[in-house]
């Protein structure tokens, strides 16, 4: 007798852990981890900014991926408070109320972390991912193949270096995303080694000193008037690129980014318009009030790196525009180098590249 209850306690020790570790793992790690990893896809296509933008100063550390969580993350959140059901349900072994109290709490915490993903000011999905076109995207003016730095860290660029005429004159359109009823203001950060020009009638921006809004490109300025300038002389080039029978223009230059006397002074004009049912806007990336001291800007380059807000409407289409007019450039004389850029550097040429580091809705 007392051998048999004995046997019938250690069958019953052995029955009950494996109950309470089959209840306990009824439900699947995989299903959180599916869950919190459906929360945060939107990120994928802005990863590659976290690395780009930490380093920045001036608030590139609030990289696309790094900055404030994407809300489809807080799904981690809510992952986790329905992991903690499991816990709950190891009670059945005990309790058959226990464990519908247990189940539910898992399941209101799974809902938790569903409904963050969809909230993103009333939208499903993020603000930042309407500007991912812009996100690594850089406008690129390389040096004919042949021509080889002179690695001199002490000059302000290499002049010159030839262009080939499909990279000398470009347009680029990229069509931005979003709902076209929200107008989204786009943080980027706009960095790399070019050529500055000259821009009159419009606004600057007074931290960056470079982004021009609005206004025209111009060979005139306070410094030198060039008023008595007819094509082909000084700084107005023989050849503007709208008349050039060498390096044909392959686009006419819209109203918005045209001299008003057609003149050119062979520097890189760097520019681009956001149209939308709203009207079209023009933004210059390379300001400068540089002089050489007789008619036009400098022969240098710069590295530039700064950061500004764009307003762009949704599904706005964005026109970018390299326009020069002589055919070579200023370039980096093979030292010239700016972090945390997707561009191969030292670049052999000018280039500008964008990092998308926050998008908002504006309305």
């Amino acid at each position: 007798m007392l051998h048999q209850a004995l046997t019938g306690f250690r069958a019953l020790a052995l029955v009950l852990p494996a109950a309470a570790l089959a209840t306990s793992s009824c439900t699947p790690s995989s299903d959180i981890g599916d869950t919190g990893v459906a929360g945060t896809t939107t990120s994928s296509a802005g990863a590659p900014s976290a690395g780009r933008g930490g380093v920045a100063s001036d608030g590139g550390g609030e990289s696309l991926a790094g900055g404030a969580p994407l809300a489809g993350s807080a799904t981690t959140a809510g992952a986790e408070a329905g992991g903690a059901s499991a816990g709950g349900s190891a009670s059945t072994a005990s309790s058959g109320s226990g464990s519908g109290s247990g189940g539910s709490g898992g399941s209101g915490g799974s809902q938790a972390g569903t409904s963050s993903a969809s909230g993103a000011g009333g939208m499903a999905e993020d603000p930042r991912a309407a500007a991912r076109v812009l996100d690594g995207f850089a406008l690129l003016k390389p040096c004919v193949s042949s021509f080889t730095p002179s690695g001199n860290a002490n000059n302000a660029g290499d002049c010159c270096c030839e262009e080939l005429a499909q990279n000398e004159n470009q347009h680029i359109t990229k069509q931005f995303g979003g709902d076209a009823q929200h107008t989204y203001q786009v943080k980027v950060r706009i960095a790399g080694v070019a050529e500055r020009y000259w821009y009159a009638d419009g606004q600057l921006d007074t931290t960056s000193k470079l982004f021009y809004t609005g206004g025209l490109p111009t060979i005139h300025s306070d410094k030198a008037p060039n008023s008595n300038l007819t094509p082909g002389q000084g700084a107005c080039k023989i050849h503007p690129p709208e008349t050039d029978g060498q390096f044909e223009l392959p686009f006419a230059v819209p109203d918005e980014i045209r001299p008003k006397d057609g003149c050119y002074n062979g520097f890189n004009i760097f520019a681009m318009t956001v149209s939308s049912a709203q009207g079209k806007q023009s933004y210059y990336l390379n300001y400068t009030t540089d002089f050489d001291g007789s008619d036009r800007q400098p022969h240098s380059v710069y590295k530039n790196d700064y950061t500004v807000t764009i307003p762009i409407p949704g599904q706005a289409q964005l026109d970018f525009y390299t326009i020069d007019g002589d055919h070579h450039q200023v370039t980096n004389n093979g030292t010239m180098t700016v972090p945390n850029l997707k561009t191969p550097q030292p670049y052999n040429g000018n280039f500008l590249e964008f990092t998308v580091l926050d998008v908002t809705l504006a309305n």
